[in-house]
Parts: structure tokens; sequence; C-alpha cells
């Protein structure tokens, strides 16, 4: 299992921060793999909300079922992601005194052997996914800066 922990500082609040992550209509425009959401229930991006989904890692494509597992207005919002892989993915929206907002995300992904066989070896996969995390984050604050 690999863990990557990432923060970034968002010059907006932590309520308009929250509120681009948190909106299933942004999920593939901020995660690059991410192809597509689809089957959203109703309350959707309510705790214990279910989705589907589709992401795409060197040139594999994988897909299954994703469950939103924690929504804190403002503070915290949890995704897991099951099918070949695990996801799992935290948000944490702390606000600062100057009026911006520091999101951290936590990842924790668990590709079985047999799949990482396809692909490539764990440390390539590791290193890919910590440098799309980097992405992930930029790209969430040039929404959340615009």
């Amino acid at each position: 299992m690999a863990i990557i922990r990432k923060s970034v500082k968002i010059n907006a609040s932590a309520g308009k921060v929250f509120k681009v992550v948190t909106d299933p209509g942004n999920w593939t425009r901020y995660v690059t793999s991410l192809m597509a959401v689809t089957h959203l229930s109703k309350d959707a991006p309510g705790t214990g909300s279910t989705f589907r989904w589709e992401y795409k890692m060197m040139g594999v494509r994988f897909s299954g079922k994703g469950e939103v597992t924690e929504n804190v207005r403002n503070r915290r919002f949890g995704l897991m992601l099951k099918g070949k892989a695990t996801i799992t993915e935290g948000y944490d929206f702390i606000p600062n005194e100057d009026g911006t907002t520091t999101l951290q995300i936590n990842i924790e992904h668990d590709l079985p052997s047999a799949l990482l066989n396809r692909m490539m070896d764990n440390a390539l996969i590791r290193k890919l996914n910590n440098i799309e995390s980097g992405h992930v984050l930029k790209k969430i604050k040039v929404m959340c800066e615009a």
C-alpha cells in the first residue's frame, strides 16, 4: 500500500475550496487520470452517496464503484474507490488567519500484484501517483483562484 500526503495554500476561503473539491462535476477536471464519473446517487456528494468511476493509468483502464465516506462542510471530504484497485482519498480544508486555505490531501492506494504485473513495477506506479497528486493540487488551486 502506498500513501501520499501533500498540501497547497490556496488564495480562497475554505468554503470556496470545499465547493470546488466536492462538486462531482469537477472531479474529472482536476484528476487527470479519472476518465469518467457516472451513476451518481441523488444525494451526491453526501456521505454514503455512491457513483461509478473509470480511471486510466499508463494506457490501462480500470473501473469500479465509489463512495463518499466523509463530508463535513468546509472541513473534510473523503472518497473510497473500489475495483481492481482500492483508492482512498481524504481532503482536509484548513482555514488560515490571512483568509487563505491550506488544502491537504491524503491518498492511499493498494494495487493487486496481477494489475501491477500488467502495468509496470510498483515503484513506478508510486512515482506516477505522486506526480499526479501534485497536479491535482495545482489544478484545484487554479480553479479556486480563477
